[in-house]
């Protein structure tokens, strides 16, 4: 396992991916919570909003994170671009979550905003971990879940979303979008645990 190297900035982005990693347990179980007490009663939603507002901070938390990663990437227009593109995703996703706690968005509306962004993160995870892992000088274990999560999202995210497709024949939503949701689920329950071992690495004690 490479050690991380450290530069300006890493202990301080260790706090926040703790954090990150503990919003993110808390979202893992009131989703969890949410669809199994509470969407079956229709009601009243209050993992849901926990959830919700969970997603908001979880959203803005990462995005130090994302930053203080990304300055181990080669400096290019284009992995610039990249950085940006995850910030004002993050941004709008932390934004969406937050209206729909207050009720000024609806439900559709900032769920699609939600899943934009989280598409726009699993792509960064995705290329930026490969590209780390390539050039060395960055833990393996990270690279490795990594690429994991932001594949798998990629992937199963848009596979997922024919199983709410109802023109689609059911044995093509059950199916194939079935397993789709299932390793994109994989892929969401792990996000916690890289922002846990993002945050042992960027904190330079273990």
């Amino acid at each position: 396992m490479d050690t991380l190297i450290e530069i300006p900035g890493d202990r301080t982005a260790a706090k926040f991916a703790y954090a990150a990693a503990g919003l993110g347990v808390v979202g893992v179980a009131t989703l969890g919570a949410m669809y199994a007490i509470e969407v079956p009663q229709d009601g009243p939603y209050i993992f849901g909003t926990i959830n919700d507002a969970t997603g908001g901070v979880f959203n803005l938390v990462i995005i130090p994170v994302v930053v203080q990663v990304h300055r181990r990437l080669r400096r290019t227009p284009g992995s610039e671009a990249a950085k940006w593109l995850v910030i004002v995703a993050s941004g709008a996703g932390a934004a969406s979550s937050f209206l729909l706690v207050f009720k000024k968005l609806e439900f559709a509306p900032s769920t699609g905003i939600s899943v934009g962004a989280m598409v726009v993160q699993a792509a960064w995870f995705l290329l930026a971990n490969r590209a780390l892992y390539k050039a060395g000088g960055y833990p393996r274990d990270l690279a490795k879940l990594g690429q994991f999560i932001g594949g798998a999202l990629v992937a199963a995210l848009p596979v997922a979303g024919v199983a709410v497709v109802g023109r689609a024949p059911k044995w093509f939503r059950w199916g194939i979008g079935g397993a789709g949701i299932a390793v994109g689920a994989t892929a969401w329950v792990a996000w916690p645990y890289w922002y846990f071992l993002a945050a042992r690495h960027l904190s330079h004690r273990h």
